[in-house]
């Protein structure tokens, strides 16, 4: 019988934690699925590992030298069989119900193309706080803006939509987020609330390794995301943006304001987004750029009330209070 769904897990050198990714997903309540693990030139014991599981449903495919997950997850979709691919890391561990939740969503679903979940982030054997991103598309499509809204290793995505779009290969260390951008024009996309996953933190990760070329990947993925809504957007513009994106602390507070309006006014034009939610989300993230500003309190204080955004309401807290004291103590 073909799987259903295709489980796509890349692996460089992950001895470490890979038993316990692979045991997550053989020991999912769900079973029609294929398990495609591609070992990108590993040189520890990754592959003695896989080898060891007899699990009919595993289909090892190995490299002989390193080429990177981009390269390595666009081999892995050309061999997927499944209606649905379905990512997985090699240091994470996925919930038992996780490919059940997400089939039976996209089952039910037909317009929704990628799908991802909450998370729970792990820290050796301890349990940390869960995090999630919003949950509809049009929510998930305006934060796609200024970041990626989508954890990538909870993500399963229907592999129609994927025919003629690849990971993009040129983008080493924000490949998921380059894929994110072009897919919003052409699906829908939804987060469930539930952490369905554990997400692995370590010292060795991109994101703390490859910070800065992480960034410039991301920079590349939501310039083309932009100019894609708003072909019109200057250089100037986009620099800010970025800066806004980057949580910059030393940004401009007028001229954040005058591009998040801007940013509003551009959407009245090509109606991309609801306009409410647009709205709320651009609210939501003026006061975050006030509120991480190192600008004089009182400046800031007086200078997010002048905007029209700050009378926006948002279902965010904003603790106001506690913001206006810290501004305070640190008027000078």
């Amino acid at each position: 019988m073909q799987p259903l769904v295709s489980v796509l897990m890349p692996v460089y050198n992950g001895e470490k934690h890979l038993p316990d990714a692979i045991k997550s997903i053989l020991w999912q309540t769900y079973n029609n699925f294929e398990f495609i693990i591609m070992d990108d030139g590993s040189t520890d014991n990754s592959v003695s590992i896989i080898e060891s599981y007899k699990d009919l449903r595993i289909k090892l495919h190995r490299s002989k030298s390193n080429s990177g997950i981009a390269k390595t997850l666009n081999r892995g979709i050309n061999l997927a069989q499944g209606k649905y691919i379905a990512r997985m890391d090699c240091d994470d561990i996925s919930h038992p119900d996780r490919l059940l939740r997400q089939v039976t969503f996209l089952e039910q679903h037909h317009d929704t193309g990628v799908l991802g979940s909450g998370i729970q982030k792990l820290k050796g054997d301890r349990s940390g706080r869960k995090k999630h991103w919003p949950e509809s598309d049009a929510a998930i499509k305006i934060n796609l803006l200024f970041q990626n809204p989508v954890f990538h290793p909870t993500v399963i995505l229907r592999k129609s939509i994927l025919n003629n779009t690849r990971y993009p290969e040129t983008m080493r260390y924000s490949q998921d987020y380059g894929l994110w951008a072009t897919l919003a024009t052409v699906t829908q996309f939804a987060n469930l609330p539930e952490a369905l996953l554990q997400y692995r933190t370590h010292p060795g990760q991109v994101t703390k390794t490859k910070a800065q070329q992480q960034t410039a990947s991301a920079r590349i993925a939501r310039k083309h995301y932009l100019k894609t809504l708003f072909p019109d957007v200057t250089e100037k513009e986009l620099i800010l943006h970025h800066r806004i994106s980057e949580r910059d602390r030393e940004i401009d507070l007028m001229e954040t304001a005058a591009w998040l309006k801007k940013i509003i006014s551009l959407n009245d034009k090509v109606k991309a987004f609801p306009t409410k939610i647009l709205q709320e989300i651009m609210a939501r993230k003026w006061w975050n750029c006030c509120k991480n500003s190192t600008n004089n309190g009182a400046y800031i204080w007086r200078t997010y009330n002048q905007c029209s955004l700050s009378k926006v309401k948002t279902d965010e807290p904003k603790h106001t209070a506690k913001y206006v004291i810290k501004w305070l103590i640190n008027k000078h």
